[in-house]
């Protein structure tokens, strides 16, 4: 699609346009890709790139014995979110989303079959998922949801409903976990009453602990998500989520590596886990915006990436963001206003040229030019990061008049940049709203006319515009129009 939507701009406007290079992904897919792989291993590649990781460990021969298995395993099974290509990846995220027909012949047979083969992977290498005490918690969210009277009967005794996991989204299992723990007392109680019926599936103090163990492990990715999605987010936060992300996985891998805390299980599902995380890091190095959206945001700059990032990092994160700077924005938009600035108020008197002023305006004319001649983007970066106040995001620092006075051009860049979201949240909630206005009804509607009414009910609710009989100025509209009515 991309590379479709290239070739139209390139024949519109003459211009190649560098579409890789200005490829933005969300990082919310990112994380649920990333705890796809931990919680249901649901990827060839992650799971290769773990085996590997512990292929040269003395006495590991975990990578012979599972490498015939994972030749052998439906793909629908371990690949169905195959990270090969991006193409691949929406595609298989769609089969997903809507399950494919199969003939009714086959129903049963390929069920069968796929359970088996899924049966005889080694639970090393199933995901964190497959932990008992998750198989579980699993087992009691279908026993509650298997008749209205096992349902009755929890709701009566615990008082909130449990819900289920889903194979499509991860925090689906950070919801039921969390759900658990808070009605742990009230669940023990219930687990014990039908404890015939569950079969086995009561939670034990290991399986608890357990349960506390993956909440703790998952909160931070959850948090992430939040924080991306909402309405004070930029890109500015991808990167560092990334960061703190990886710190986050690579810091539990640590504690589980040690003689007294050995846990391949979930050694091998953060493995997975981090593989994912680190391959779309190592994307963002081939889209300058990332980095360009760091050093630009005043409360990190360039002493975020000093800090944070290996040397051998740096100058390559530099170099990208200049580059951006340097084809699209630095140029002197900023001259008339300047010299407009500087002009002799309409109403004062000029005086006459003497060689006092002629002086002055050599010093001026000098002056000017330096400001033009100087280069923004790396004295701003070389700054010390300050701290924004706690509901100031970037793009607002960016937006005042004395930010956007003292760096016009940068401040171009920096606001085109830091308007683009982390997530897609955002557009996806303006795409469905705008289905609602193109209602069955309203379908003559011109494409001009929807994009007008989304733009001015997203400002209302932004509060951007303010309603007249709020005491705001209302609605934008042609100042010839107003005066051709009065």
């Amino acid at each position: 699609m991309r590379s479709e939507l290239s070739k139209v701009l390139e024949a519109e406007s003459g211009a190649a346009y560098p579409h890789k290079r200005r490829r933005i992904r969300c990082i919310g897919h990112i994380i649920n890709l990333a705890l796809q792989a931990f919680l249901l291993a649901r990827s060839k590649e992650a799971l290769r790139a773990a085996l590997e990781a512990t292929a040269d460990e003395p006495g590991s021969t975990m990578l012979e014995e599972f490498s015939q298995q994972l030749h052998e395993l439906d793909p629908a099974e371990i690949a169905a979110h195959s990270d090969t290509t991006t193409h691949q990846e929406q595609r298989q995220e769609e089969r997903q989303e809507q399950p494919t027909r199969k003939p009714a012949h086959a129903r049963g047979k390929r069920a069968t079959t796929t359970h088996q083969q899924a049966s005889n992977v080694d639970e090393r290498f199933a995901g964190w998922q497959g932990i008992p005490a998750l198989a579980k918690l699993h087992a009691l969210a279908v026993y509650i949801r298997s008749s209205a009277l096992h349902n009755d009967q929890w709701y009566d005794a615990v008082g909130k409903q449990l819900g289920i996991d889903n194979i499509t989204r991860w925090s689906s299992w950070h919801r039921v976990i969390t759900i658990a723990l808070k009605k742990k007392p009230q669940i023990i109680q219930f687990t014990a009453e039908h404890d015939n019926d569950l079969e086995g599936s009561t939670l034990s103090s290991r399986d608890w602990e357990m349960l506390e163990r993956t909440l703790e492990f998952l909160q931070p990715f959850y948090e992430a998500t939040l924080e991306a999605e909402g309405a004070m987010a930029s890109i500015s936060q991808s990167l560092e989520l990334l960061d703190l992300l990886l710190g986050h996985c690579e810091k539990w891998k640590a504690h589980y590596s040690q003689p007294s805390n050995r846990d391949d299980r979930i050694i091998h599902s953060i493995d997975m886990c981090w593989f994912i995380l680190d391959k779309y890091y190592t994307m963002t190095e081939d889209v300058p915006v990332y980095a360009a959206a760091l050093l630009l945001d005043p409360s990190k700059r360039k002493s975020y990436i000093e800090e944070c990032w290996p040397e051998e990092w740096h100058e390559g994160a530099f170099a990208a963001a200049r580059s951006l700077w340097k084809e699209e924005y630095d140029y002197d938009v900023e001259i008339h206003l300047s010299e407009q600035s500087l002009a002799v108020p309409a109403l004062l008197k000029r005086k006459k040229d003497t060689m006092l002023s002629k002086m002055r305006l050599e010093v001026r004319n000098k002056t000017m030019a330096r400001a033009r001649g100087k280069d923004d983007f790396d004295s701003f970066i070389s700054e010390a990061p300050i701290a924004l106040a706690e509901d100031t995001t970037p793009l607002q620092w960016w937006c005042s008049e004395d930010v956007r006075t003292a760096y016009p051009r940068l401040s171009r860049m920096a606001i085109d940049i830091l308007s683009v979201p982390a997530e897609s949240a955002e557009p996806e909630r303006t795409f469905s709203g705008a289905r609602r206005t193109a209602r069955w009804d309203r379908l003559r509607l011109l494409i001009e006319s929807i994009e007008k009414i989304e733009c001015i009910g997203n400002w209302l609710r932004e509060g951007h515009i303010r309603p007249s009989a709020e005491g705001g100025i209302g609605l934008p509209c042609d100042p010839e129009a107003i005066e051709g009515d009065i």
